[in-house]
């Protein structure tokens, strides 16, 4: 026992220390702040399994192969122990708890090879689109099945040799009358053969995983805990002081925590599931990215090995000498597509659906940051909206001075009229410049007026949110309108912003804190309608009884976990809502997002069609939306699969204002 636990823990401990020094090759970053936070997201997310917990089909499975690997680690630690002991058990196991134990652990190891058995018919039957179906898994299947099926015919032999000894272990008392009729020599050789076999093989799991795909099996709980804290459509702030490039154009401009992101993906395909750029045949697939940069990893290895070891001693100037010669495949173009890098519309499906918290979305933007800031390289349809940012604060690359003849001679205050007010009412360049949303504003401002809200709107002074701008990539750009933004809300002594537009209120509320935003409430125009409702401000007459159904827009709901607010003004006005399949957490984009809302969708089926044609099958005569990119994404797929005759799109505030009182 002594020689197979030091040749396989030798051997394991040079494995990881390789894996160790790889991933050091990456940047610095602090992920060891906020412990409670972090201890949390272990627990719930990492022990809790909260995220396969919500799976309807397989959760399950993978679950109950968890927590059974993690009761039945305590008997392996106990046979390995053997080995120098035979009477040999954990402190503390020696009387009841050790019965209650023998219990637990016989259950659990019975409902593994169920669950084994089950993912066994998925992988071979079933065979699932999002699965790999490879010989590795199957492979890993049978070894965990062999650990569990060792330990219980151990424990049967053992039986079998000492009548009544066991008793709480129920799977391995049945499992006894196997060796009924042997003589106890024969008895015996089972047993030490179990008992070799079990330890043998854990040793060998335990040494093969770093090779394969199942290295989660090490590195989930680590990832979990040193995961983003951050919400999740939030990006983080970009230091441009003492850098000489900005993004990820080589894997060495990951920072350690990505690389611990190629070594966790279990390959399960759930990023890809409902992924909108990959449903629609775009050349975008979440999980081929991380695979990907964790294919080319490590088939630089020996070379970030040593970039690794150089960090971690503090000799980065000879770290970045021998990143700056060596050579190999573009990471951008040649490991990752370039279309694919500018496919993806930031939705986070992928994010909120990766059980090992994944974060998919900084590693794209971080690529995009290379494209735009490194290299210039733009795609064509975004250069004027670039543009217009840079020149106007608007992607429409309208006049700065147009911003305020969205309200006509509709009564709007002005904060350079006011002074100051309860909310700012911040409208958002889709509000002033898109036709179809400044009539969303100016429902909402109506529908403010009547229930005499104390806001007013910044007019001329307003800029762009910057989300945009961040989202393709220019974080320059970003970074000069956020702080604009925000010196306008300190001169105002702005506490409290509501807005119609999803992306702004993210921006504000999730990403100018970082920027210096303090003390600032934010809501979406939503939450303050519904608030509005609730305290009588509002009376509506109930409505027509028309059938709507609700697209939730992904920076509102999967990025924020607003559902309920713009829901509840829909029923409030009197409509009835039927669900699309896809909604609240699972549901699907409009296409807009990440800046896509200024790009072409020239590859694969588009996106807002396939919304549409969701939408159409419930059979509403209506889909409303809170977020103006959703709804202009929803307006023109309208239009442009005929349905004008069948179908409108409306904001919730137009659905709210059309069925007020008087």
């Amino acid at each position: 026992m002594f020689l197979l636990l030091f040749f396989s823990l030798s051997l394991f401990v040079g494995t990881m220390a390789e894996r160790y020094y790889l991933m050091m090759a990456g940047d610095a970053d602090n992920r060891f702040d906020r412990l409670g936070d972090r201890v949390r997201a272990l627990l719930g997310i990492g022990f809790g399994q909260s995220r396969l917990l919500y799976e309807r089909n397989a959760g399950w499975m993978h679950v109950a192969i968890f927590a059974g690997f993690l009761v039945v680690s305590l008997r392996t630690v106990t046979l390995l122990g053997m080995g120098f002991d035979p009477d040999y058990h954990l402190p503390g196991f020696g009387g009841g708890l050790g019965t209650v134990y023998a219990f637990l652990k016989d259950t659990f190891a019975l409902i593994v090879v169920v669950a084994l058995a089950y993912a066994g018919w998925r992988r071979l039957v079933v065979k699932p689109p999002r699965l790999h179906l490879s010989v590795e898994a199957n492979l890993i299947l049978l070894w965990i099945a062999s650990l569990m099926l060792t330990d219980l015919f151990f424990d049967a032999a053992q039986i079998a040799l000492h009548p009544g000894s066991h008793g709480s272990a129920w799977v391995s008392q049945l499992l006894a009358g196997v060796y009924g009729g042997s003589d106890p020599a024969t008895i015996g050789a089972w047993a030490t053969a179990m008992f070799w076999a079990h330890c043998i093989l854990v040793l060998a799991f335990l040494n093969f995983l770093p090779f394969g795909k199942h290295f989660h099996v090490l590195t989930a709980l680590p990832a979990v805990f040193l995961r983003r804290l951050t919400p999740s459509a939030s990006l983080e702030k970009m230091e441009f002081e003492g850098r000489e490039t900005f993004g990820v154009g080589k894997l060495e401009d990951f920072s350690w925590r990505r690389f611990l992101d190629m070594y966790t993906c279990t390959e399960c395909g759930r990023c890809n599931d409902q992924c909108p750029a990959h449903v629609t045949d775009k050349p975008l697939h979440p999980r081929e990215i991380i695979t990907a940069e964790r294919d080319q990893a490590y088939s630089l290895a020996d070379h970030l090995i040593k970039v690794g070891k150089l960090k971690t001693e503090g000799r980065l100037d000879q770290a970045a000498a021998m990143v700056a010669e060596m050579e190999r495949p573009a990471l951008i173009g040649e490991v990752n597509d370039e279309e694919a890098i500018w496919a993806c519309t930031t939705c986070g499906w992928c994010a909120t659906h990766c059980p090992v918290v994944i974060d998919h979305i900084p590693n794209i933007i971080d690529q995009r940051r290379h494209l735009v800031m490194m290299e210039a390289k733009v795609p064509a349809v975004l250069q004027n909206a670039l543009k217009g940012l840079e020149n106007n604060s608007n992607p429409w690359n309208v006049t700065a001075a147009a911003r305020e003849d969205w309200i006509g001679d509709l009564e709007v205050p002005r904060l350079r009229d006011k002074g100051r007010a309860e909310y700012l009412l911040f409208v958002g360049c889709a509000g002033s410049f898109d036709e179809r949303n400044s009539e969303v504003l100016r429902a909402l401002c109506k529908l403010l007026n009547k229930a005499g809200v104390d806001y007013a709107v910044l007019g001329t002074e307003e800029g762009c949110c910057g989300d945009p701008s961040r989202r393709v990539g220019h974080e320059y750009l970003f970074q000069m309108q956020a702080p604009a933004n925000i010196t306008t809300f300190q001169k105002y002594e702005v506490g409290k912003v509501v807005t119609a537009c999803p992306h702004c209120f993210n921006s504000i509320a999730n990403e100018y804190p970082d920027f210096g935003l303090e003390d600032v409430e934010v809501i979406h125009h939503s939450e303050l309608l519904e608030e509005l409702v609730a305290q009588g401000k509002l009376k509506l007459t109930g409505g027509s009884g028309a059938k709507v159904t609700f697209h939730d827009s992904c920076y509102l709901g999967r990025h924020n976990d607003i559902y309920d607010a713009p829901r509840k003004v829909l029923t409030e006005s009197g409509v009835e809502i039927v669900e699309m399949e896809r909604n609240r957490r699972e549901g699907f984009c409009c296409g807009a997002g990440g800046g896509r809302m200024f790009m072409e969708e020239d590859l694969g089926t588009r996106i807002n069609h396939n919304r549409i044609d969701e939408a159409a099958a419930t059979g509403a005569d209506e889909v409303c939306t809170a977020c103006p990119f959703c709804l202009a994404m929803l307006g023109d797929a309208i239009k442009e699969t005929d349905r004008g005759d069948k179908m409108t799109a409306r904001d919730i505030a137009e659905v709210m204002l059309a069925n007020l009182e008087d």
